[in-house]
């Protein structure tokens, strides 16, 4: 079986990252005099793990709650300071002082106000020493302003990660990979498709915007997203992948295309292939990346192959899909259906911007 990038699961990357910690210093205490010995890094030099705290809303003044754990490490007695850089309107920073050495916590209070929404990352300093973090900035529509679940603004990214990751061809595995929506969209058989392009593999997905039926198309094989199987496709089809309008339960198929499939020991059987498409629910939610994430809808995407002589279509994969409003695709885990609790490949999303 072979992998390959070259499909869009549309739709931010707050880390929530486990620390080890002694103390926590605030601001207001200790008595020391001088400047303190401090590290943000281990003896090895490697960052310490950091906590971001508070929900981060586009146009919104950070509060009290809105705050990152630092872990430290210090080696002398005195005043501190740390602080981060100011990106997207927000900054972070705390002082005090320390009077016993050793590994501490630090609070850094978060300031400002953000005017975008998406991942933002920041570097953060204690001395000569520096770290880094990343926490998202929400907004009306799951942290973007894109209305659909199509988000068309050229430049605007989302990153996703996998498990187990691509296999790639020279050998090796890639597990995570970004997917750009590209300036340049193009008009196909009277709709105008947008370009989501990958990287590092620089493929490319086509996909539609919401039609006035709540319709999303895609222009491709009839296989997953960011996933294939067949070894010979005769054509590209235009399908729709999701419905936002219609209920639970709800099922349609794609148009038919020849496909061939490599078996075991080498030949390859020719037949039909398409999608099968079932609504499994809709305005759920769920939490990715620190949000909790509304107006989901989970579809069944089953991958069917019809052998010539045989009277019915054969579910080959499938795949369940969450597709959250101003995002897109945020999940997908594909399985066998002779297997189900067995997932052959998870994705999901680790970040966005610019939707």
């Amino acid at each position: 079986m072979k992998f390959l990038l070259n499909r869009f699961v549309v739709i931010c990357s707050m880390a929530f990252l486990i620390s080890s910690c002694s103390k926590e210093i605030s601001l207001e205490t200790g008595a020391a005099t001088g400047i303190a010995l401090g590290t943000l890094t281990d003896t090895s030099g490697n960052c310490k793990n950091s906590i971001i705290k508070g929900i981060y809303y586009i146009n919104t003044d950070l509060t009290d709650s809105n705050f990152v754990m630092v872990n430290t490490n210090f080696a002398g007695l005195g005043k501190y300071l740390i602080y981060s850089d100011t990106t997207n309107g927000i900054w972070f920073i705390d002082s005090g002082f320390v009077t016993t050495t050793g590994a501490k916590t630090i609070r850094l209070k978060g300031k400002g106000r953000p005017f975008a929404t998406g991942t933002t990352d920041f570097k953060f300093y204690l001395g000569t020493s520096k770290c880094s973090f990343s926490l998202t900035v929400g907004g009306p529509n799951n942290g973007t302003n894109t209305t659909t679940y199509c988000p068309t603004t050229a430049n605007g990214w989302i990153r996703y990660g996998l498990t187990p990751g691509f296999s790639l061809q020279g050998g090796g595995s890639l597990d995570t990979f970004r997917t750009t929506i590209s300036p340049f969209n193009f008009l196909y058989l009277g709709k105008t498709y947008f370009k989501y392009e990958t990287t590092p593999t620089q493929d490319t997905l086509a996909i539609t915007g919401r039609n006035s039926n709540g319709e999303y198309y895609s222009l491709g094989t009839p296989e997953f997203d960011y996933f294939y199987i067949y070894d010979t496709v005769v054509n590209n089809i235009v399908y729709v992948y999701l419905k936002d309008n219609v209920a639970k339960d709800a099922t349609w198929n794609s148009d038919e295309v020849r496909v061939g499939v490599r078996q075991q020991n080498g030949a390859i059987i020719y037949g039909q292939a398409r999608l099968k498409f079932t609504i499994i629910d809709i305005n759920q939610t769920a939490t990715y990346l620190g949000i909790s994430m509304t107006d989901i809808i989970r579809v069944k995407r089953e991958m069917q192959f019809l052998i010539p002589g045989d009277p019915t279509f054969t579910t080959l994969l499938i795949a369940e899909v969450s597709y959250a409003k101003g995002i897109g695709l945020v999940e997908q885990q594909i399985y066998n259906p002779a297997t189900p609790t067995k997932i052959t490949q998870t994705l999901i999303i680790k970040g966005f911007k610019g939707l």
